[in-house]
């Protein structure tokens, strides 16, 4: 089994993923909000990467709402931004919600094709790498990165995931993986003081956000693996 990390959806456009799991992270926040919202009973996430998919989306599906963020400000007239806080239960219990964000869902679209496409963060690292390694399938982490630049805090957690991808098995790291592993390493005892120094991070911390980024930091306290099947996001049973 091979583990490879992308740093960039970019990085897998053209790549014949078929026979590759992939786990994508957006961890500030989208994945962390999706991986909230499913815990939370949302019924689906339906990603899209434009306001003008989105309308057609809703068009075709009748009632849903809708969440969505461009550089980390909720859209207007959107339900939700991308705060993982807003994704509560009484809002999003049986839902259907179409988002669109800046990073996030493009690194999902990046993935059409795939043989399965999970959705990762530090809330679900466990049950998502568990899940990665039932098909017997090489892996590939898809990180979101920003405005079509690395991401501290995307690589963190794949570097976390390859930890724990690599536990047990024969297993192949590219370097991507393997720097990705010793750059968690680095920093796993100093996460959120790691994290609110990436670019990603200040952005949250002068948006008054700090609750976001400690609660995007927050590892394996959801065991739920969301799946991205068919255009839409649902619980992976």
């Amino acid at each position: 089994m091979k583990i490879d990390v992308a740093v960039l959806p970019s990085s897998v456009n053209g790549v014949d993923l078929s026979n590759t799991v992939c786990i994508v992270l957006d961890i500030f926040r989208a994945t962390t909000s999706i991986v909230t919202s499913l815990a939370n009973g949302c019924a689906a996430m339906i990603p899209v990467l434009s306001t003008e998919d989105a309308s057609t989306m809703a068009s075709q599906m009748g009632a849903v709402l809708f969440a969505g963020e461009r550089q980390s400000i909720k859209i207007d007239g959107y339900h939700f931004g991308n705060s993982p806080f807003e994704f509560s239960e009484d809002k999003v219990k049986d839902q259907k919600i179409v988002m669109t964000t800046t990073n996030g869902t493009i690194a999902i679209k990046a993935t059409d094709g795939a043989y399965r496409t999970l959705i990762g963060s530090f809330l679900n690292a466990k049950a998502v790498s568990r899940q990665a390694k039932k098909d017997g399938k090489d892996i590939l982490i898809v990180c979101a990165g920003t405005d079509g630049l690395f991401s501290l805090e995307d690589a963190l957690c794949a570097g976390l995931l390859v930890q724990l991808l690599t536990e047990d098995g024969e297993i192949f790291l590219t370097d991507s993986a393997y720097g990705a592993l010793l750059m968690y390493n680095e920093a796993k005892d100093n996460l959120v003081e790691t994290g609110v120094k990436s670019r990603n991070g200040k952005r949250l911390y002068d948006l008054n956000r700090m609750d976001d980024v400690e609660y995007c930091f927050q590892t394996d306290i959801l065991d739920i693996v969301p799946e991205y099947v068919e255009g839409k996001i649902v619980l992976n049973n």
